[in-house]
């Protein structure tokens, strides 16, 4: 199973729907996304296999892995990771 991570794109606010995926590259390490997040999990994700909000700092931080420009003011973005069959 390969895991790939993409970043969700929802309208903003609560009641926000959700518009698609936005590829993230495959260069992107775990490990550069876990320095990420660390402190904010309960317990250690070091594969980054969980959901996580992104805030303007971490959208800029992740915008050079992502083909499309993201805008914080518009849209809420979340970082997420799904398994697809590797054949």
């Amino acid at each position: 199973m390969k895991i790939v991570r993409a970043i969700e794109v929802w309208d903003k606010g609560m009641e926000g729907g959700f518009i698609g995926h936005l590829p993230l590259a495959e260069s992107v390490s775990p490990a550069f996304l876990f320095a990420l997040f660390e402190h904010e999990q309960d317990k250690p994700d070091p594969d980054m296999k969980l959901s996580y909000m992104l805030d303007a700092e971490r959208i800029a931080k992740l915008q050079p892995y992502v083909a499309e420009q993201m805008d914080s003011g518009q849209f809420d973005y979340i970082l997420t990771a799904f398994g697809v069959p590797d054949y």
